[in-house]
């Protein structure tokens, strides 16, 4: 019931949101380094850095604890 309440709404006012919502979203080619206004190489070594941590920290949240290893 909820999809199709959705749908009938998105229809009526599609019209009426979309040109606003286009017009605030098109930015056209825009890069993160022009956004943010930095070197491109310094944006990627952050994203490195970043990933890095992220997944070291997502590697040592899996390891179980030692109170929790069986021993069979």
């Amino acid at each position: 019931m909820g999809f199709l309440v959705g749908a009938i709404l998105f229809g009526m006012t599609y019209a009426d949101v979309f040109p606003i919502i286009s017009g605030i979203a098109n930015y056209g080619a825009t890069y993160m380094p022009d956004m943010f206004n930095v070197n491109h190489w310094l944006l990627i070594a952050f994203l490195a850095l970043f990933s890095g941590y992220l997944f070291y920290i997502l590697t040592k949240k899996g390891e179980p604890r030692p109170d929790h290893v069986s021993s069979h």
